[in-house]
């Protein structure tokens, strides 16, 4: 090998260490969640202007997912009350391409929910805790402020929602999701999947 071959291989070995090293770059923040801003671009909707008109009429919908092949069209959204996303509440509007009917599914809540419930742990004091319940492994953290339904009844109360933070790691899939009173867990997952 040549000596300007043997400095290119050098160089490009640099370079992909440098790079390496930018991919694996520890975390540099923690980031809050705030407001509804839509997570897709709406644009896509525009074959589809009902449900344009729909999420125009109702900003409590934030859109989430888009999906569309030669079946249908389909946009799901997160649900917001009082400006805070409520945790595992979704809306969901289809349109069939074949025969041209909408499908609704609504999981939103159908009560009121309490507005004057109180926030006694702050953000930081939120991603604290999380970390102590699991193993992030460095990873940067997003957290939101948002209602949970805590019962298991099929009857559905207003005092069964609770102010809580939802703890996940950017990128993974392992989350705590605690109580913003108590610090109390409803529930969490460390990202690892085993085998039964």
């Amino acid at each position: 090998m040549n000596t300007k071959n043997f400095i290119s291989v050098i160089l490009m070995s640099m370079l992909f260490i440098l790079q390496s090293c930018k991919k694996n770059k520890l975390c540099d923040g923690d980031k809050e969640i705030k407001g509804s801003n839509h997570l897709v671009d709406l644009s896509v909707l525009k074959t589809v202007p009902q449900m344009l008109d729909s999420l125009a009429k109702y900003p409590q919908l934030q859109a989430v997912r888009f999906y569309d092949d030669e079946y249908m069209t389909s946009v799901t959204c997160n649900y917001f009350y009082n400006g805070l996303k409520v945790f595992d509440a979704s809306y969901q509007l289809t349109k069939s391409k074949k025969f041209g009917y909408f499908d609704c599914y609504d999981y939103t809540p159908k009560v009121a929910i309490p507005t004057n419930l109180v926030k006694n742990i702050d953000g930081k004091k939120a991603l604290e805790i999380a970390r102590k319940e699991i193993n992030f492994k460095g990873s940067c953290l997003t957290y939101q402020l948002c209602y949970y339904y805590s019962d298991t009844s099929t009857t559905e109360k207003p005092s069964s929602y609770k102010l809580v933070w939802d703890v996940n790691a950017l990128g993974g899939s392992a989350y705590v999701v605690l109580d913003a009173t108590t610090g109390f867990i409803y529930h969490k997952f460390d990202g690892v999947y085993t085998a039964k």
